[in-house]
């Protein structure tokens, strides 16, 4: 009954569907043409590709070259528009071929300006160089080359007698580049003898006629006169000194006798009183005696006292360890959309909110030994999803109420982070078993949103977050290839709860509600802030198999 129910479906399909093509490779470019519309360029660049190697058509060449372009293949884009812009209406050609024609002269001229260029210029004439750009040997590299955006070019360069030299460019759209290319010349190598241009002859002048010298008369030396002798005068003779008489040396009058001066005795002074010993001044500071040694006395009266002993200055103890902590707080998880992406297409962002008691007790000087019960909501609102491999038309809206309870034990070793012990750091890890006690999963048969009730060629893959939830077999009419009976979610239906994964329906696949659930935290980081003695908040962060874990809580010391 299931396969006449099947072939049924399929020959209406072929009856209803608009008679497009009719050729060879018709089909896949009805199929790509469709998915390209919708957005799907993965799945549409195979079958355009396997049309246009049967049977070129422009209607089916431009939307390929439509997704090369959201690939980033801009260079495989722009031939394909320009060969379909340089073609003429062939005879088979319909209204779509011409309006591809038309089309891809414009998107050609858009598409070149975007797609950069690359010059690469000699600083000097190298003999023999050879420029390499991805392993392909470029003739002329001082001219425009075309290439991706975003693509890693790997550009290598060769001449005589010069080292190889490689480089890496990575250009960006609409990007006009020019690479000024200088090799290095190996050690030891010749370069080559620089030309000059040919030295000019300079034209010798002739040598310049002097007129002969004239003869110069010399002149006869003068006879100089002879010198008359001088007179020599005779010496003076000066008369003889007189001797010069020495006076007498005078005599003083005797003076009167001295009257000898009488020297006064020597003062004798009072006695005074017995002199006190006078006491020595103490030491300075810097000359103290040590606290150790004891004090001296200075004078016969003053008995040595023994030194005093300070005591020293004890470091603050720490705080009191407490064993016991109770408690409480927010807890919460976050499923990114990424975790969807592990087991199918679709799904968006959850977060959880909970919370969680706990009991914490001490294991030694740093490690606590944590018990919870937390609380958490796993709500999601309408979310399309399939399996990994499955078709479009197997896209379902998925909704949960999921409420659950977990009970779980964690391990936490304490770092502190001052003397005081006013903040630590804390990692740990821990595992636990969740249930689900109360609310549903909800399974609903989707189809494009965008589809034209009625049309069949209307239902096509479109964007799975437009979709909307079917309202029964073939609901609404043309629906018959995504609202069907002929699957495993025939009666996925408004109104159907997924069993749990505990119970297996008769002719069904085993249901996927969690009813009992493993639950693990690895790792599990933080930090504690302990401003009074009973009193300490705590801040963590961990991954959990349910997402990931955040919470904000307040312990107390019993």
């Amino acid at each position: 009954m299931r396969l006449s129910i099947a072939s049924l479906f399929g020959l209406l399909a072929v009856l209803l569907a608009p008679p497009v093509f009719a050729g060879p490779g018709d089909k896949e470019a009805n199929q790509g043409m469709n998915a390209a519309r919708g957005g799907f360029c993965k799945r549409a660049i195979p079958l355009l590709e396997s049309a246009e190697s049967q049977r070129h058509r422009p209607s089916s060449a431009v939307p390929l070259a439509d997704c090369y372009v959201k690939q980033g293949d801009l260079l495989k884009a722009s031939d394909i528009y320009h060969k379909v812009a340089s073609e003429k209406k062939a005879p088979g050609y319909n209204a779509r071929d011409v309006a591809a024609i038309t089309s891809a002269k414009k998107k050609a001229a858009q598409l070149d300006v975007r797609i950069p260029t690359l010059v690469v210029t000699p600083a000097e004439p190298y003999e023999g160089l050879v420029v390499e750009i991805d392993g392909e040997v470029i003739s002329e590299p001082s001219a425009p080359h075309r290439f991706d955006p975003g693509e890693v070019l790997v550009i290598v360069a060769r001449a005589e007698g010069h080292e190889e030299t490689s480089q890496k460019v990575t250009l960006k759209e609409k990007q006009r580049r020019e690479i000024k290319l200088r090799l290095k010349p190996k050690p030891g190598g010749k370069k080559p003898p620089e030309k000059k241009p040919p030295e000019k002859p300079v034209a010798e002048k002739p040598p310049e006629k002097k007129p002969p010298e004239k003869p110069v008369a010399k002149k006869p030396p003068e006879k100089k006169p002879p010198k008359k002798p001088v007179a020599k005068k005779p010496p003076e003779k000066k008369p003889p000194k007189k001797p010069v008489a020495k006076k007498p040396p005078e005599k003083k009058p005797p003076r009167a006798a001295e009257k000898p001066v009488a020297k006064k005795p020597p003062e004798k002074k009072p006695p005074r009183a017995a002199e006190k010993p006078v006491a020595k001044k103490p030491p300075r500071a810097a000359e103290k005696p040590a606290e150790d040694t004891p004090r001296v006395a200075t004078g016969p009266d003053e008995r040595p006292k023994p030194a005093v002993e300070m005591p020293e200055p004890t470091p603050p103890s720490p705080r009191r360890q407490r064993d016991v902590w109770l408690g409480a707080g927010f807890q919460g998880f976050f499923i990114p959309q990424l975790m969807f992406g592990l087991l199918g297409e679709g799904g968006r962002d959850v977060l959880v909110p909970g919370g969680d008691i706990s009991l914490s007790t001490r294991l030694g000087r740093r490690f606590d030994l944590v018990f919870s019960v937390a609380y958490a909501r796993f709500w999601m609102d309408e979310t399309p999803f399939k399996p990994k491999g499955h078709p479009d038309t197997d896209y379902e809206i998925v909704e949960s109420d999921l409420q659950a309870l977990q009970a779980g034990v964690r391990l936490v070793w304490n770092i502190p982070l001052d003397r005081d012990e006013l903040f630590a750091f804390r990692v740990g890890a821990g595992l636990g078993v969740g249930w689900t006690f109360m609310g549903d999963l909800y399974r609903t048969q989707a189809y494009p949103g965008d589809a034209v009730p009625g049309d069949p060629g209307s239902f096509v893959p479109g964007d799975p977050y437009r979709y909307v939830k079917c309202r029964g077999p073939n609901n609404p009419v043309g629906s018959f290839r995504y609202c069907n009976q002929l699957d495993y979610d025939a009666d996925h239906y408004p109104g159907y709860v997924e069993p749990s994964w505990f119970t297996r329906p008769k002719g069904r696949p085993q249901g996927l509600r969690p009813l009992v659930y493993p639950w693990l935290v690895l790792p599990e980081i933080g930090l504690a802030l302990r401003p009074w003695d009973r009193v300490a908040f705590d801040l963590r962060v961990g991954a959990s198999v349910t997402g990931l874990l955040g919470g904000l809580g307040i312990r107390f010391a019993l």
